[in-house]
């Protein structure tokens, strides 16, 4: 037992800003988003819009002029509600497959499924805006965006970047930071989503390249950009307990079971397509699941380490992405994801130190699990562009009925699959760099590295003793004798 006694941290006079930044930054923003939302945005009429036309016609009973109104009704299939289940289960992944894996932190559980959910909402709404913006920019015409259910999985999806980076500095940003972040990044990734699958096109139905490997490389170059390195973290402040292993154990599970429903959502107008990335992915993120657990073994003696099952198992269903669509037999995808959770189980009890020795700091280590199994799905798909010519279709475009319209060879397309890994990568990484840099100004209240990781500086947390910066001091004398006395 013991006294606590304050911390510096609690005794530290704060400015404007450090203590109301969120507020600051929120509400003009809210103001913007409403008026860009008002240029920016329309209702998809098959969707949600009633289209209604109206005429005069003279009505005998009612002596005059009478106005008559017709409404056109639409299907669930025809406006695309049928879809809206496909949502569902992207949104699910997103706020509670990631919120509850980042529960991990012993001091930082709240942030980390707290914040997550914060970058949803705003990343949600950002999207629509943004998506406007890249397409009027790239096509030198303004274009509204339509709100729809695919509109809203790719923006579910898109956040998803987003998510992933949050894992690579965790506990290490700000909510206002956080803010900038999600909007510099989100921009950058519909740009470079843009690029890949519109110009060079390249179609990465799961996100592989676009998604998991852009999140993660964005994130950690973010993580370089702010100049921290692992030797400046409290080493306690990155522990975790039995139970935020359990937490976060809990958002894996959810993540493994509604990964193919990720991959294969945006396809419901192709049946056979979304089938073969639904089954692709269901048998690349089992067999994931069976090395991981194996690899873990072997790497510690023939025991399990949480962080490694937590991510490694989920590793089939970031590999299998790019490929998903592709004709293969049953045994490639289980092969693929096999090779995923070698890897990624390898990457996290291996390499991840190695590269925090290195400099490379990474707080949850997202590169094992998005970003070295993003990449090696792009290759993977690259490779089977060359191998067979239905795949070259399937790669140029998902949903292709005829490639007489198709300008280019499988050997000219695995060059360019192997131009959007590298322009992938190359985005993510300076616009990664430069956004680190960003939010170190001022404008951005920052968080000490002595009170990273850990959730009492931006929660009211009652039970103060969790606090591992406060210093804790034994009873005094009087009181042990005391106790002493009594107890015999």
């Amino acid at each position: 037992m013991g006294v606590t006694v304050e911390s510096d941290a609690e005794k530290r006079e704060t400015g404007l800003m450090e203590t109301y930044g969120l507020p600051l930054w929120t509400y003009p923003l809210t103001i913007i988003f409403v008026i860009l939302f008002a240029i920016c945005v329309e209702w998809d009429p098959k969707f949600a819009e009633d289209t209604i036309s109206g005429e005069s016609k003279f009505n005998a009973d009612k002596s005059g002029i009478q106005n008559y109104w017709t409404r056109t009704v639409y299907t669930n299939a025809e406006g695309g509600l049928e879809n809206y289940v496909m949502y569902m289960n992207t949104a699910v992944m997103c706020l509670i497959g990631f919120g509850f894996l980042y529960v991990f932190s012993k001091f930082y559980v709240w942030g980390g499924v707290g914040l997550n959910f914060f970058i949803c909402g705003l990343g949600f709404l950002w999207v629509f805006i943004v998506i406007s913006l890249v397409e009027s920019m790239f096509h030198g015409a303004f274009e509204k965006v339509q709100i729809n259910c695919d509109n809203m999985m790719l923006s579910a999806d898109i956040t998803a970047a987003v998510l992933i980076s949050f894992g690579a500095f965790y506990g290490f940003t700000s909510p206002s930071q956080i803010i900038l972040i999600t909007m510099l990044e989100i921009f950058m990734c519909v740009v470079n989503e843009h690029i890949v699958l519109k110009i060079l096109h390249v179609k990465d139905q799961g996100g592989s390249m676009v998604v998991h490997a852009f999140g993660a490389y964005f994130g950690v170059a973010t993580v370089f950009g702010m100049g921290l390195k692992s030797k400046h973290l409290p080493e306690k402040h990155r522990t975790t307990t039995y139970f935020s292993d359990m937490g976060a154990m809990l958002g894996t599970v959810v993540l493994w079971v509604y990964w193919p429903s990720f991959n294969a959502a945006s396809l419901y107008g192709d049946t056979h397509v979304q089938g073969r990335v639904i089954g692709n992915t269901y048998l690349s993120i089992c067999a994931s699941c069976v090395t991981a657990f194996a690899t873990s073994a072997l790497i510690h003696r023939g025991k399990f380490e949480m962080i490694e099952i937590q991510n490694g198992t989920l590793a089939g269903g970031v590999i299998i992405g790019t490929i998903s669509p592709f004709l293969l037999e049953p045994w490639a995808p289980v092969l693929i994801g096999a090779i995923g959770g070698v890897l990624s189980t390898f990457g996290y009890g291996l390499l991840h130190p190695f590269l925090e020795d290195c400099g490379i700091l990474d707080s949850a280590g997202v590169q094992m699990l998005h970003g070295i199994p993003g990449i090696l799905g792009g290759l993977f798909a690259a490779l089977a562009t060359l191998a067979d010519n239905m795949n070259y279709a399937f790669s140029y475009d998902t949903t292709w009925t005829d490639t007489s319209t198709f300008d280019r060879d499988r050997g000219q397309q695995f060059g360019y699959h192997i131009g959007a890994i590298l322009v992938t990568l190359g985005i993510a990484i300076v616009s990664g760099v430069i956004t680190g840099i960003l939010i170190r100004l001022p404008m951005c209240p920052h968080v000490d590295k002595e009170d990273m990781l850990i959730d009492h500086d931006f929660w009211n947390i009652h039970d103060k003793n969790h606090d591992p910066r406060l210093k804790k001091e034994k009873k005094s004398n009087v009181y042990n004798n005391k106790f002493a006395d009594t107890s015999a």
